[in-house]
């Protein structure tokens, strides 16, 4: 019996720290996969930068084209700041709809739209009716958009449910979360976390004077030559205001000169050659290239409205304009979406 005692102890000795072993790397790739398992609306694109991806800037247009079909041409930032939780715009269903009720034309099974287009039209008519059900007033009402941005993950009569009781919370949505997942009997359902993790990519203009850019250039002083958007293969990240030579160039809001002189190669600034860049608040900025004549210099403070170059033609440009950007954390965005309301495009 001693000898049997011996022999289970020494193979004990082999196995047990084995077994020990294996057992802490069970706990840690279960910890690893609760802190990663995270649904398909939550963040596994987050690169911790903040900012959109070319990939879903590249689905701008076809973006703008359904909020104007469905009311809320105000909301394309926000619609972009979904599709990048949501995928950062890759696959065929950048907006993850394949389950919505709205789709009619693919199964509602996971991943089964095979048409971005498609895919848009039905994340955008959903989402619309969200930010109806929630009584959004504007892109600035972060409550309300809060609100409509968790319903549009939850879905399932959160956003009643959360008005009767006083409005979307985290803590609520933690609460509808259990509910839900108790009634379907699953582990967890959506994603508690959806209003953060598609906030960190949406910028309020709460720091841009009335809330709105004005055009670089007088109304009736230019013409748009080229908009943003895919040109040529590229992301063309601006509108080219073309006017002729000399004519003024406006701040389009209050702030900072970040930069002001040559746009060298490697610089961010290259090919525009004659260039302004102008900081607003914490978040946003605006930029001014291909000028003619800088009249600001790096570091002054500007008033919206102020002259701060002259319109040319200088780095590669083919014709006098002033090529204005728009930059949200240091990402180019679609100006369109942000001048004021007044400034007719042309």
């Amino acid at each position: 019996m001693r000898k049997y005692i011996l022999r289970f102890i020494g193979i004990g000795s082999i196995f047990l720290p084995v077994l020990i072993i294996a057992v802490i790397l069970i706990i840690i790739i279960t910890s690893i996969g609760e802190a990663l398992g995270m649904n398909e609306s939550q963040s596994q694109y987050y690169d911790g930068s903040g900012f959109l991806s070319s990939t879903v800037l590249a689905y701008e247009p076809t973006i703008e084209k359904y909020c104007k079909k469905y009311g809320i041409a105000d909301y394309v930032q926000l619609i972009l700041a979904i599709m990048q939780n949501e995928s950062g715009g890759s696959g065929t269903d950048p907006m993850q709809c394949s389950e919505s009720p709205l789709n009619t034309k693919y199964p509602q099974q996971h991943n089964s739209i095979t048409d971005p287009d498609y895919s848009i039209n039905v994340g955008v008519m959903y989402f619309e009716s969200c930010l109806r059900a929630a009584h959004v007033k504007s892109p600035q009402d972060m409550p309300g958009i809060s609100l409509s941005l968790q319903g549009y993950n939850f879905g399932g009569g959160y956003i009643n449910w959360a008005i009767a009781r006083g409005g979307y919370s985290s803590e609520n949505a933690a609460e509808f979360s259990q509910l839900k997942a108790q009634k379907m009997g699953w582990t967890s359902y959506g994603d508690v976390n959806y209003v953060p993790h598609v906030l960190r990519y949406y910028s309020v203009i709460s720091n841009v004077d009335d809330g709105y850019f004005n055009a670089p250039l007088a109304n009736g002083t230019y013409s748009v030559s080229s908009g943003y958007g895919m040109r040529d293969g590229k992301l063309h990240k601006g509108i080219d205001f073309a006017a002729p030579e000399g004519t003024k160039i406006y701040a389009s809001a209050s702030g900072t000169v970040v930069f002001a002189g040559y746009g060298l190669a490697g610089s961010g600034f290259g090919g525009y050659e004659n260039v302004v860049l102008l900081r607003h608040g914490t978040s946003y900025s605006t930029l001014y290239g291909h000028c003619s004549q800088l009249l600001v210099t790096t570091g002054a403070s500007v008033q919206k409205g102020s002259v701060i170059a002259l319109v040319g033609s200088t780095g590669d440009s083919t014709g006098n304009h002033c090529h204005f950007e728009i930059r949200v954390n240091g990402s180019a965005v679609n100006p369109a979406s942000y001048l004021n309301k007044s400034n007719k495009l042309k």
